[in-house]
């Protein structure tokens, strides 16, 4: 297997073995090699090599080396990687200190990899550059007492939060929520929502606030029911929603229990927030506390207990929410999303059990519901509902079909197409014509049978049927009714082969365009222009808008043959256009035609792009509109 590689690419290879080689006879070399790299005047990708490997195999021997480049600006990083890891003392007091010797961001860098040692003899400098002047440093000192997480680290945060200002209390909020959540990985539970318990007071940026809150309630899952159900009809807004957030995630067999008994005892912008909570627990037995919210009087209410079900509920629960279906409100929208999504084969049988005493607005909702979710007993009420006396539940019947009707299903809707007014025919030809695009050739052949028969109407109904098949049978079927003894079903034929799709519809097209019947020219010609153009193949294309240039009879159809040479990227498109900005009947339009096409055509080659430009150049001097005399300027000068 060959690889074929690009001279950038190659490059960028040799550099990466150069890299790894460098990385590997690094770990190669003996420690005493590598610190001398470091020591003396190695290039700089050998110093980093000599770095890496020291991060591996160092020894405290190394420190020193190490530490002389702390203050390095292109290799301080390289060498606190390499000493972060070590577990020597050594290498935890070169980093020390660093930090008196250091500053800026070299300085803030040396902070963070103490704080990555949770070095406890690094607390008192790291308090004391709490207080400078370089925001960076302060910052990055702050952080790295949340991170050593020792009982001095907090005191020294606590002492500083006690006059700081408001700008400083977001990051030292944030290191005493580090702090805290690392104590509560400790197992420090209790010490830790301490911490948090002193983060909640409104001195605190929101979002240190909402952090202490989610970790105290954490930290002592014990009590996290009652202080979430306190919280979720409190006094404090920033709490409301979040505590029935936090909900989710409080653990515990009975804390579903605790907080479905106490959903009817809260007012209902509360049980809005807790039903939200409960449907995020997705525990069932919240279910028997949601369904009686079903009946509140407020609307907000009951639109999150219908979405609490669809979390849920089961088959049970469809009658109450069917009966919400007709209610012609949010809440019956939000009924109709819920039955959606339940799970559950169960469920579809209930529905279909509730249709026969269901109000046709409901019956009609009731297919749709069925529809999206593929139920096996939709089609066969759909064909029931083929027949029913309201035209709501005949429309939906009709969607479901087009949606999951198979070739079965063609004869009944072909009834209904015969018994329907002509006017009223349309919807049934889309079912029907979905039902071919899925089923292909078995759901057409009752349709193909069709046209024999003595309703015109219905004939000229088939054909548009016929049209949204699109396949060769339909496309043999089309032309043959193209000779209907009904002149509207003729015009139909015609109509449907003019607009067809597939590009097997060329050459009837074309024998249209080249017929004597200047009607059948004209649509012939023009849908033989118009399906040309989906040939991807640029060559065949080519040759059938050559062909079409023999049929041309009008300066209409020349223009539409130019806006299709605008369509088509090759040189001869090119050259038919500007031939044309000889002629004074369609210049403009073979101008405009030249400025769509110069764009992608340019892209090909350099000798492309200079037929384009001198094309452009034509269409400046020909042109009869100032306009298109400027787009042409325009697109010629992005081609330089």
């Amino acid at each position: 297997m060959h690889i074929l590689l690009t001279p950038r690419t190659r490059a960028f290879a040799a550099l990466c073995c150069c890299l790894c080689l460098a990385g590997l006879a690094a770990a190669q070399t003996s420690e005493e090699a590598l610190i001398a790299a470091l020591s003396g005047d190695a290039p700089f990708m050998e110093k980093q090599a000599a770095c890496r490997a020291l991060r591996q195999t160092g020894t405290p021997a190394s420190v020193p080396a190490l530490a002389a480049l702390l203050a390095d600006p292109q290799l301080s990083n390289l060498a606190r990687y390499a000493l972060e890891p070590m577990p020597f003392p050594e290498a935890g007091a070169a980093l020390r200190g660093a930090l008196g010797t250091t500053s800026g961001a070299l300085q803030a860098g040396v902070a963070t990899s103490l704080a990555v040692r949770r070095d406890a003899e690094a607390v008192a400098p790291l308090a004391a550059l709490m207080a400078g002047a370089d925001p960076a440093v302060a910052g990055a000192a702050t952080a790295a007492l949340g991170r050593i997480a020792t009982k001095d680290a907090l005191q020294a945060l606590q002492d500083a939060a006690k006059g700081a200002a408001p700008e400083q209390r977001a990051a030292l909020g944030e290191a005493l929520l580090c702090l805290a959540d690392i104590w509560a990985a400790e197992q420090k539970g209790e010490a830790a929502a301490g911490i948090f318990e002193g983060l909640l007071g409104t001195e605190w940026p929101d979002h240190v606030r909402l952090g202490a809150f989610r970790g105290r309630t954490l930290a002592r899952p014990g009590d996290a029911p009652e202080r979430l159900l306190a919280a979720v009809n409190g006094d404090e807004p920033l709490f409301r929603e979040f505590s029935a957030q936090m909900m989710v995630e409080t653990a515990g067999d009975g804390a579903t229990d605790r907080y479905a008994a106490a959903l009817d005892t809260l007012p209902a912008e509360a049980q809005v927030r807790m039903l939200r909570g409960l449907a995020g627990r997705g525990d069932v037995a919240a279910r028997p506390a949601v369904l009686k919210t079903l009946d509140s009087a407020d609307p907000a209410v009951r639109m999150e207990a219908v979405r609490a079900l669809a979390v849920f509920g089961d088959a049970a629960d469809t009658p109450r929410l069917t009966a919400l279906l007709g209610g012609g409100d949010a809440v019956a929208a939000e009924a109709e999303k819920s039955l959606d999504t339940m799970a559950g084969d169960a469920v579809d049988q209930a529905l279909a059990a509730f249709l026969p005493q269901a109000a046709p607005g409901v019956h009609a909702t009731i297919l749709g519901i069925l529809s999206r979710r593929a139920a096996p007993q939709g089609v066969a009420l759909a064909l029931d509902g083929l027949k029913h006396a309201d035209p709501a539940v005949r429309a939906a019947s009709l969607g479901l079909l087009a949606e999951h009707g198979g070739a079965g299903e063609v004869p009944a809707c072909l009834e209904m197409l015969a018994a329907a007014a002509p006017d009223a025919r349309g919807a049934v030809e889309k079912t029907l014509g979905s039902i071919s695009v899925r089923n292909g050739d078995p759901a057409l052949a009752p349709v193909l049978a069709g046209l024999a028969g003595p309703d015109a109407a219905l004939r000229g109904s088939l054909v548009r049927v016929l049209a949204q098949a699109a396949s060769p049978a339909a496309l043999n079927a089309v032309v043959t009714a193209l000779e209907d003894a009904d002149g509207t079903v003729s015009e139909e034929a015609l109509r449907a082969l003019s607009e067809w799709r597939t590009l097997d519809a060329l050459p009837p097209l074309r024998a249209l365009a080249a017929g004597a019947d200047e009607g059948r020219h004209i649509l012939g010609l023009r849908g033989f222009i118009r399906l040309a153009q989906t040939e991807s193949d640029l060559g065949k294309r080519q040759t059938l808008l050559d062909d079409a240039a023999t049929l041309v009879k009008r300066v209409e159809e020349r223009r539409m043959l130019l806006a299709a040479w605008g369509k088509t990227p090759t040189a001869h498109a090119l050259d038919q256009l500007t031939a044309e900005l000889a002629r004074d009947e369609a210049r403009d339009e073979a101008a405009a035609a030249v400025i769509t096409l110069a764009p992608e055509l340019a892209k090909q080659d350099a000798a492309a792009k200079e037929r384009v430009k001198a094309a452009l150049a034509l269409v400046s001097e020909r042109a009869a509109s100032d306009a298109v005399r400027e787009r042409a300027a325009k697109v010629s000068a992005a081609l330089q």
